[in-house]
């Protein structure tokens, strides 16, 4: 399965769909996501950590691509998604988009993502008492780029075979 990395200057977010699953015959899909961090093609988490940062997308809520997707058509500030245990994440424009005299070039516009962790990731049990770890990883890209990430998400997302 194919990484998705995005980043400037060797800093790259890596967001991995690593299982896919239904429960009984409903039409709803769970996926389970591992988030990891980049620097010049070196993981700033430890293994043991990495193994923890994983964020799972329950029956209720969009796939990741389709959320990011949908925050870069609506250019709405306050888009978040929560995914389980405890992973926010937050994406909005970087500037307001009322203003249309910016002068920047079509799919230039900036957007950030922020990606909070408030699942107790130190634990062995995660599942147990909920705790804010203080990690947020914020990156900002162009719209342009945000939406060739999200549509490579997309097609991870839904290759698993079934």
């Amino acid at each position: 399965m194919a990484h998705i990395r995005h980043g400037k200057k060797g800093l790259e977010l890596d967001i991995t769909p690593i299982s896919r699953w239904s429960e009984g015959e409903a039409e709803s899909v769970f996926v389970e996501y591992e988030i990891g961090l980049y620097y010049k093609d070196a993981p700033l988490f430890a293994d043991d950590f990495a193994e923890k940062i994983v964020a799972l997308k329950d029956d209720q809520a969009d796939y990741l691509s389709t959320f990011i997707l949908n925050v870069l058509s609506s250019g709405e500030a306050g888009n978040w998604i929560m995914l389980e245990p405890k992973v926010s994440v937050f994406m909005a424009p970087a500037n307001p988009l009322s203003c249309a005299c910016r002068g920047e070039l079509p799919g230039q516009t900036l957007f950030f993502m922020e990606i909070k962790l408030d699942q107790n990731i130190l634990e062995e049990k995660p599942f147990t008492e909920y705790s804010d770890t203080g990690l947020v990883l914020r990156l900002q890209a162009s719209r342009e780029q945000w939406g060739e990430f999200a549509r490579q998400l997309e097609v991870e997302e839904t290759d698993f075979e079934d």
